[in-house]
């Protein structure tokens, strides 16, 4: 088996050899390691350089994570595919533990949990996480998949999983939005799986900088409008999953109102 993970870099001197280095360590496939250095100008580019054939390095002009996301899918060629963000870093055995999983299960998406680590060193499971662990097939998506779309953002990023690369082949990860775009990206490639596992492992680490808090710096304004489209988006697949009602219409648009109100809520508690 072989997997690709793609890695979008941008001014992370500071961490991207942390990311790279537990992406090689890695045991269990064959691995295809993408990085899209995004026009960086610090000394990210010269780590990079570093690593020789041991990586794909791709140098491009600034376009945004995004941007960067959507050059590495061109260069693709693994069964399953990952991303990792430069400041996060994988767990010891997370793609041995994927691949034994793969092979038990056939499932098409795994999708693990993560930890939240901090600039002092200190750690904590994040705690909105995916509590129904399990396989499950097509049959079961209108219960126990799609609803985490229409009531929360457990399923929102695509860091925390691993994909058959047939899915995500010829998808591109939108570059007009700021957050919520691994949401977007998300609903596509969750409709068109036939079977998800669940896992109940904590695989990723995921950094927080001072800005995480309330959001990597993002206004209320962009957040608001960004879940606004992927409100949108999600509509547009309610009747293929079944699930096309006026109440599920109402859930879906009240969703950005509610994890704007929750910014603000943390904005707010940061200030005193």
């Amino acid at each position: 088996m072989k997997i690709s993970i793609i890695i979008p870099a941008y001014n992370c001197e500071n961490y991207i050899c942390r990311a790279v280095d537990s992406a090689l360590s890695q045991e269990g496939a064959e691995l295809q390691i993408i990085v899209v250095n995004d026009g960086s100008t610090d000394g990210t580019r010269a780590l990079l350089e570093g690593y020789g054939d041991r990586i794909c390095l791709i140098n491009e002009e600034n376009g945004g994570a995004s941007a960067a996301r959507n050059r590495g899918l061109k260069e693709i060629d693994g069964d399953y595919t990952m991303f990792l963000d430069a400041d996060d870093y994988y767990a010891d055995n997370t793609v041995k533990f994927l691949t034994k999983k793969i092979e038990e299960t056939g499932a098409d998406i795994i999708k693990f949990k993560y930890r939240l680590v901090y600039p002092d060193g200190s750690r904590r499971d994040a705690s909105n996480q995916l509590k129904d662990c399990g396989f499950f097939e097509k049959n079961c998506f209108k219960k126990k998949i799609y609803p985490h779309f229409i009531n929360g953002i457990r399923l929102n990023s695509m860091c925390c999983g691993i994909y058959r690369s047939s899915l995500i082949k010829g998808r591109e990860f939108r570059t007009d939005m700021r957050v919520a775009e691994d949401a977007v990206f998300s609903l596509g490639v969750f409709t068109d799986a036939q079977s998800v596992y669940i896992a109940d492992e904590v695989l990723y680490n995921y950094y927080q900088t001072g800005s995480g808090l309330t959001g990597s710096g993002v206004s209320v304004k962009t957040k608001y409008e960004c879940n606004n489209i992927f409100a949108s988006e999600t509509v547009k697949y309610l009747k293929s999953w079944g699930m096309d009602t006026p109440f599920t219409r109402f859930r879906v648009r009240m969703r950005p109102v509610l994890l704007t109100v929750d910014k603000i809520k943390r904005i707010i508690k940061s200030k005193f």
